[in-house]
């Protein structure tokens, strides 16, 4: 095949892993490398994933021959790792949160708007076949206009003690519900205006920042969104070989779902059921009707297709870019739903609802 690129993975942790996964998988990559800064944990890693890993980063940005670069090490050097990278040339996928920092977030799309360069962040929920279908049926119009939103999402607690997750200053709202965030703002189709997030006291004492958060979105037109998330009400998974996941954790304390609400239906995701739904509403001389019209459910063999799909958004970039291709998804669009995150942590900090244009000035 044609166009045919090499690929470096920077960070070469569990979410590094996936990243060198998808590239194996691209028919559009030839070489992989991948870095680690310590040299004993890049030799280790690399030996593990089958890939050339160095603890030698510009080894990486001045060989020509890669074109891609894959940031998948730990927040805080997100954007310098972005930085160098455009500035070297490299089209780049970067995992979320941007940065540590909002200045952090501005600083890359400066940066990719005064390289030219490729810069897509890795919001893979965009390329996840149960939300693909909520925005499919959505530009349909097959619920109407969408005027309300509300997430569940309910956990274990999944980062451990003292990890870099568990210990970050920054909180979840960047590192784990930007993603779902993002979904509201891509549905809605109309831009955030204003902010109003709480969280109650901490459970989880160990962690450095809260271990939940109610966070509440109004759109400029008018419409609104929920996020409800609390990280310790599911039971604690000691991975049973003998019990299927996400069998299990559907009735055990987890929730992921989705409900959008239409003028004219309604739209219902659910990852623990593995299923999508959608209601229509119509009118009667007694009252409106609402009638469930449709049902799609998935098997387990496709759940990260359908719900998490990192490896295929990876793979699909990859292609975009040996073919010389823009992000489908652009850095601008992710920084609008970074600056949500921050309004977020500061309407919690500040107890008030803050308006996206004080970020704007």
């Amino acid at each position: 095949m044609e166009n045919k690129i090499d690929v470096a993975v920077l960070g070469l942790g569990g979410m590094g892993g996936t990243h060198v996964g998808a590239a194996k998988a691209s028919p559009y990559v030839r070489n992989i490398y991948g870095y680690e800064p310590d040299p004993a944990r890049a030799a280790l890693r690399g030996k593990e994933l089958g890939v050339n890993a160095t603890s030698d980063l510009d080894s990486i940005l001045n060989n020509p021959e890669v074109k891609f670069v894959s940031i998948a090490s730990t927040n805080n050097s997100h954007a310098e790792l972005t930085e160098k990278s455009l500035r070297a040339g490299k089209a780049v996928l970067c995992e979320k949160p941007m940065g540590e920092t909002l200045g952090e977030a501005k600083r890359m799309i400066e940066v990719e708007k005064a390289t030219g360069g490729f810069l897509q962040i890795g919001f893979e929920l965009h390329y996840s076949k149960l939300y693909m279908m909520v925005k499919d049926w959505i530009d349909q119009g097959l619920i109407g206009t969408p005027v309300n939103c509300h997430c569940r999402y309910y956990a274990s607690e999944f980062h451990c003690k003292n990890t870099w997750r568990s210990l970050s200053k920054g909180t979840l709202i960047g590192e784990k519900l930007s993603h779902y965030l993002d979904l509201q703002r891509w549905w809605m189709g109309s831009p955030v205006e204003e902010v109003f997030s709480m969280s109650a006291p901490s459970v989880v004492d160990y962690y450095n920042h809260p271990d939940n958060h109610q966070i509440s979105l109004r759109f400029k037109n008018g419409a609104i969104s929920n996020l409800n998330f609390v990280v310790y009400i599911g039971e604690t998974d000691h991975t049973d070989p003998l019990l299927e996941m996400l069998e299990k954790q559907a009735d055990d304390g987890h929730y992921l779902q989705y409900h959008i609400f239409g003028t004219k239906g309604a739209i219902e995701t659910d990852v623990f059921r593995r299923r999508i739904r959608r209601w229509e509403f119509s009118d009667s001389p007694k009252q409106l009707v609402s009638k469930i019209v449709e049902k799609i459910t998935f098997p387990k063999e496709e759940d990260q297709v359908w719900f998490h799909n990192t490896h295929g958004q990876n793979v699909r970039i990859a292609e975009l870019v040996a073919k010389g291709m823009r992000p489908e998804n652009p850095a601008s669009d992710a920084y609008e739903t970074m600056v949500t995150g921050f309004a977020a942590e500061q309407s919690e900090r500040e107890r008030r609802i803050v308006r996206i244009s004080e970020f704007q000035q």
